[in-house]
Formats: C-alpha cells, sequence, structure tokens
C-alpha cells in the first residue's frame, strides 16, 4: 500500500475530495442518544476549549482547501493544541490525521515525495488510533469512513485499495449501529450520506447483495434525496459514472 505514494496527482485529488467529505458527513447531527456512553461513577464534563470541536475548526477546513492557508493552520492548530494537552483525543486525533492527508496532497504537488509520505503515513495513522481509542464515538467513525471510503477509489491498485475499503465499512457500520434506533429524527443529508456510503463500500468490496440492500433503504427512507437517482440506477445495473454532487451543511 506505501507505492501509491508516490503516484502526486492521485493522492492530490484524493486529499482534496475526501477532506471535503470527511468534514461534510461529521458535520451531520447526532442526537444525544444516538451513541449513548456507558455510566461511570465520576463522569467529567468536556472542557469547555473541546465542546463542538468539529463546528470549531470545520468552516477553516474547508477555507484551507480552498487556498486559505491561514485558515488552515488555524484549524490544525486547534487540533494540535488538544491533542497536547490530551494526548488521547480522539475527535481532535482524526480531524488531525485528515488535515495531514490533505498536508500529502500539497507536499506531493510541490514535488516533496518524502514530506507527502510522511504525512500520509502520519494521517492514517492518527486517525486509526483515534478509532481503536473511542470505537463508539460517531464524530471519530465517520471522519476515518468518509476520508477512506473517498480516498480508496484514487489509489491505482485494488490491492492497496481494499483495506482502506474495509476500514470505512467497517466504521460506517458502527455508525449505522450507534444510530438505528434514532435514525429517523437525523436530518434527510445526514440520512441519505450514511446510507449512501454504506451502499457505496460494500459495492466497491464486491458484496452486491448487501449493497443492494442499502440502495433500497435508501429509496425508501429518503424518497426526496438527490441521491434516489443514482440508487435506481445502480439497482438497475447501470450505475452512473459519477455521484451527484453533496447539496448539504457545506455548501453555500
Amino acid at each position: 500500500m506505501r507505492t501509491v505514494l508516490f503516484s502526486r496527482s492521485i493522492v492530490l485529488a484524493a486529499a482534496l475530495f475526501t477532506a471535503t467529505v470527511t468534514a461534510c458527513s461529521a458535520a451531520a447531527p447526532v442526537p444525544t442518544a444516538a451513541a449513548p456512553k456507558p455510566v461511570t461513577a465520576a463522569v467529567t464534563p468536556p472542557a469547555p476549549e473541546h465542546e463542538h470541536l468539529e463546528r470549531r475548526v470545520r468552516a477553516d477546513f474547508f477555507a484551507g482547501l480552498a487556498g486559505d492557508q491561514a485558515a488552515f493552520t488555524r484549524a490544525m492548530k486547534v487540533c494540535d493544541d488538544l491533542i497536547a494537552a490530551r494526548p488521547d483525543d480522539a475527535e481532535a486525533l482524526v480531524w488531525r490525521g485528515a488535515g495531514r492527508l490533505f498536508e500529502a496532497s500539497v507536499a506531493f504537488r510541490a514535488g516533496d515525495r518524502a514530506t507527502g509520505s510522511t504525512q500520509w503515513e502520519r494521517g492514517l495513522a492518527e486517525m486509526d488510533r483515534a478509532v481503536s481509542l473511542a470505537p463508539d464515538e460517531v464524530g471519530v467513525r465517520i471522519p476515518r469512513g468518509a476520508t477512506l471510503l473517498g480516498t480508496a477509489p484514487h489509489l491505482p491498485d485494488p490491492r492497496m485499495a481494499r483495506p482502506l475499503y474495509e476500514r470505512a465499512a467497517a466504521d460506517y457500520e458502527a455508525t449505522l449501529r450507534l444510530q438505528e434506533h434514532t435514525l429517523e429524527d437525523h436530518s434527510l443529508h445526514a440520512r441519505e450520506e450514511l446510507l449512501f456510503g454504506l451502499a457505496d463500500v460494500e459495492a466497491r468490496l464486491g458484496d452486491a447483495p448487501q449493497a443492494r440492500l442499502y440502495f433500497e433503504r435508501l429509496l425508501r427512507d429518503c424518497p426526496d434525496s438527490a441521491l434516489v437517482p443514482y440508487a435506481r440506477a445502480w439497482l438497475a445495473g447501470a450505475p452512473p459514472d459519477a455521484r451527484p454532487p453533496c447539496a448539504g451543511c457545506h455548501s453555500g
């Protein structure tokens, strides 16, 4: 899987696309009951600087993708500061990991393969560590899953892509398990992105029956979704070349 790092154009396109997908999916509102935490004798409330991390960094990450280096630097510093104070902060780790993939793309574009390779490896490692620390946190699972699902199609070798798809599938499946009993309370955008992600990753892994179940559920549960034509075409055996552009939380 490491040799793919030397394809600058592939990694650049992947990182630009996946960072957008990550922020979009992570921004979906998650009801408190969707991911219950075990009750302990002493529950420490989150520090004020950690509340709504996604809200604090999302706008700056998007601005960074559009070319605003200062905004991107601010977003990464928020994550850096949180991790410096709490090295096991899973949410900050997963966001910083996604940011490192973007940094890798910039390095590859500049011809700096060594830095690109290093940042790529660090980004993947941080996202994996985040999930290992907080496997039942939707705010961790979705950022990694969406990032990897967006990245994998750009890898030139299916053998390199498959491990990323498998981790993405695990993240989306965990999210559905955590949100199943409250899914109908989520926005259309949140529901369609989750169900489409599940269908897409299963299709890419070669599990057509499972992908069909998720596409059928998308039609049933999200009849007003802009993704319905894609789902119908896939079910008819003629999937479009590309899905419709996301028109959700980061648009406008």
